[in-house]
């Protein structure tokens, strides 16, 4: 996040300060900014008592508790729903390496605020930060599912009559993706 967070906020500096740089180079930094943020800052997974919501660059994906069949690991975090493999782009598998291509610090996401969580009290944002990765996020889904579980059994939370994957693209990602690159092929062609 701090990566895209930086390429945005450069290629805006650049945009103001570019003077007088013509409009492709005005269309590519605009570009880059947007998908610095598409692809760095947005994608994201939800857990919250209706299910699973994982957003991903350009497109969006919610999985009901009642439709969550069983949740993986192998490179990234998978949701299984039937038929559907559900892949979040934003929580990687953690990989060990040794050598001259590790670096130490660098890791998999960071979760806060999150109850069993290495560093995550439950008090909020601001309540110590741990790493992530898609083992860890995977089990917090299995036992938010055995939580949801609980209490439909228990007569608290009402299930839904006709649960489905909702699937659709992301307005904000097409407008912050799109629009730049086709600004950028107006200005290639002519």
């Amino acid at each position: 996040m701090v990566l895209g967070g930086i390429a945005a906020l450069a290629a805006i500096v650049l945009i103001v300060y570019s003077g007088d740089s013509g409009w492709g180079f005005v269309a590519a930094m605009s570009l880059l900014a947007g998908l610095s943020v598409v692809l760095l800052i947005r994608p994201h997974v939800r857990v919250s008592i209706e299910g699973v919501a994982v957003h991903n660059p350009f497109r969006q994906t919610f999985v009901p508790w009642r439709l969550v069949e069983d949740v993986g690991s192998r490179w990234n975090l998978e949701v299984y729903a039937g038929d559907r493999t559900v892949r979040a782009w934003a929580i990687s598998n953690s990989t060990i390496r040794s050598g001259l291509g590790s670096a130490p610090g660098l890791g998999p996401a960071v979760m806060s605020g999150v109850p069993g969580v290495a560093g995550g009290s439950g008090a909020g944002p601001a309540a110590g930060l741990g790493r992530v990765a898609a083992p860890r996020v995977a089990r917090l889904i299995e036992a938010s599912k055995a939580d949801w579980l609980d209490a439909v059994a228990s007569g608290a939370v009402a299930e839904p009559a006709h649960p489905r994957v909702v699937d659709r693209w992301d307005p904000v990602d097409l407008v912050l993706g799109v629009i730049p690159a086709v600004a950028v092929l107006v200005t290639v062609i002519f």
